[in-house]
């Protein structure tokens, strides 16, 4: 399951193409289809170091905490807090500037072969919501110790995309769930993403491929943290994002519908 929406919380796109909607199919709201959409296949990884510290690695991102309810920097800049409830289940949770961002509950099987991450919490909105991961042992033998990866993910929310024309040959793009916003143009130039979870210095770059798609780059102080393509169905009711972290080649699929 792509976590970038839980733990940068705040991962908005946008494409530019014409400032007239009649001219411009990308424009309107969007609605992700979890059904026709494919969140499974990334691997995550827990390693246990001295004096108590592990370090926890997603799309190639190592953060680095204790289990001892003290708040630790994540690689975005988030803060974790993670507590170990028994030996078979643990708590994280994660706050940006003060900004609540959901707790999950890792809790791992009995046979010590499988995982199960749930994330709960409230957006800035004020709506909620309640997300699994299901995830298989690949090595380790007990604990949380070892590499997982995710098979199943259950996405109990709405995750909606409204694009709208924006100044001269821009657009702008927001999630209204997060209150995250970003406006840019299709020249493949960084433009800074505005919302109370996202991320500073997370940027976005639209580069255009043909008609009915285009590239997109996301990038943190620089650095390209994902990048994908988003590709418009003939008939203009779906839109498909294939993408993947920058650092690893563990692709997702997501579908969005045209409301």
């Amino acid at each position: 399951m792509r976590i970038r929406y839980s733990l940068v919380v705040a991962i908005v796109m946008l494409a530019a193409f014409s400032t007239a909607l009649a001219e411009n199919p990308w424009v309107g709201k969007w609605k992700l289809d979890p059904t026709q959409s494919k969140l499974t296949g990334d691997t995550i990884r827990f390693t246990s170091g001295t004096g108590g510290e592990m370090s926890y690695t997603a799309e190639g991102h190592t953060s680095k905490f204790k289990l001892d309810g003290q708040p630790y920097k994540t690689w975005s800049g988030a803060e974790a807090i993670w507590k170990k409830i028994d030996n078979n289940t643990f708590e994280s949770h994660l706050t940006r500037d003060g900004t609540d961002l959901g707790v999950d509950t890792w809790t791992i099987s009995s046979d010590g072969k499988s995982l199960k991450v749930e994330s709960k919490g409230t957006r800035p909105d004020g709506s909620s919501f309640d997300r699994t991961a299901d995830y298989i042992r690949v090595t380790g033998k007990s604990g949380l110790d070892g590499s997982w990866k995710s098979t199943k993910a259950d996405v109990d929310e709405d995750r909606t995309l409204d694009m709208a024309a924006h100044g001269d040959q821009g657009m702008k793009w927001t999630i209204p769930q997060l209150k995250a916003t970003v406006s840019l143009k299709r020249d493949g130039k960084d433009y800074p993403a505005e919302g109370p979870t996202v991320p500073e210095g997370l940027t976005l770059a639209v580069t255009p491929v043909s008609s009915n798609s285009f590239k997109l780059v996301e990038k943190l102080n620089g650095a390209p943290i994902w990048h994908g393509t988003y590709t418009l169905s003939a008939d203009g009711k779906k839109m498909t994002v294939v993408g993947s972290p920058a650092k690893t080649n563990e692709r997702t699929t997501e579908v969005y519908l045209r409301q």
